[in-house]
């Protein structure tokens, strides 16, 4: 229907109708409308209750806004109705304003769909720690349009669907145990069979680390920092900090009382003797004079 056939209809319709029964049909159509999204909002709640332990957080979510937006679009109708005004223009024009906020907007309607696939393929949930590039977060609510995070320094992170979609995403603790990996140096002339023993004694005593999957020693390489050694322990997902602080500090005291050393980057500086002769700087004839002389003539030949 032509929007200007629509508004010609209403006037119409006012001009024909008694003003007290306007009135009236007004009335009685907002308390009908009232009651049909009552009853909608009851529903939501009765359903999110009811499916609680079933479905996900998101999805309960998810499901309580659809039916609440389906009682207020339906109590719209009624209204529309009761008044005696045609829906059909009304919903053509809704069609033809749909479509031209889907153009202007696709960046929030490409969010909205990568919302269904998140909720579709549920690779966390509410409640998981998540990595997304370089954020790092609990996951706070998940809707939508984006993904509500809350870093570990207690920072609130909003971050658009389409965004996660298309990132890597890793989720921390979607498995109730982790892997850590500890990497680190000792000297060439360490005993490496000490170092095990003393490594394996460290996991074996350590109350965060687990029994099953068993602790890991392996050598890594040779470098010049020293021998690599790579030690990989399995802890509860919930006590990442407690588990790597306790064993960091536990192989510091260990390797300090067995007199192991951890070894770290070294840069050798080599002293050029105070007296320097013509083989030792080419370019400079007879000269022997201390290493001062010597670079103050060099820094006044660049001048």
């Amino acid at each position: 229907m032509n929007p200007n056939v629509f508004i010609k209809d209403i006037e119409e319709r006012i001009i024909e109708t008694n003003p007290s029964q306007i009135f009236v049909r007004a009335v009685s159509a907002l308390l009908m409308a009232f009651a049909i999204i009552m009853i909608f909002n009851l529903l939501q709640l009765l359903l999110g209750r009811t499916l609680k332990k079933k479905l996900s957080a998101q999805r309960n979510f998810i499901l309580r806004k659809g039916i609440k937006y389906t009682g207020v679009v339906m109590a719209l109708l009624f209204v529309f109705r009761s008044m005696g005004i045609d829906t059909s223009a009304i919903l053509g024009a809704a069609g033809i304003v749909g479509i031209v906020l889907g153009f202007a907007a696709q960046t929030t309607v490409a969010s909205c769909i990568s919302g269904f696939f998140l909720l579709s393929e549920k690779p966390f949930k509410v409640g998981d720690a998540i990595q997304v590039d370089t954020l790092m977060g609990v996951v706070m609510s998940v809707d939508l349009l984006s993904v509500k995070l809350r870093t570990f320094d207690n920072l609130f992170v909003r971050i658009p669907n389409e965004t996660i979609i298309k990132a890597n995403l890793i989720t921390l603790t979607r498995y109730a145990i982790r892997r850590l990996d500890l990497s680190f140096s000792v000297a060439y002339k360490t005993n490496l069979e000490q170092a095990r023993d003393v490594l394996m004694d460290i996991a074996t005593k350590n109350t965060y680390v687990l029994d099953n999957p068993a602790p890991l020693f392996r050598v890594d390489k040779f470098d010049e920092r020293g021998i690599g050694i790579i030690m990989s322990l399995w802890f509860d997902k919930n006590f990442v900090l407690e588990t790597k602080t306790s064993v960091l500090m536990d192989i510091k005291r260990r390797f300090d009382e067995e007199r192991i050393e951890l070894t770290y980057q070294k840069v050798d500086i080599g002293m050029v003797p105070a007296q320097l002769s013509e083989k030792s700087f080419g370019g400079v004839t007879e000269f022997d004079s201390n290493m001062d002389d010597a670079v103050r003539g060099v820094c006044n030949g660049r001048q």
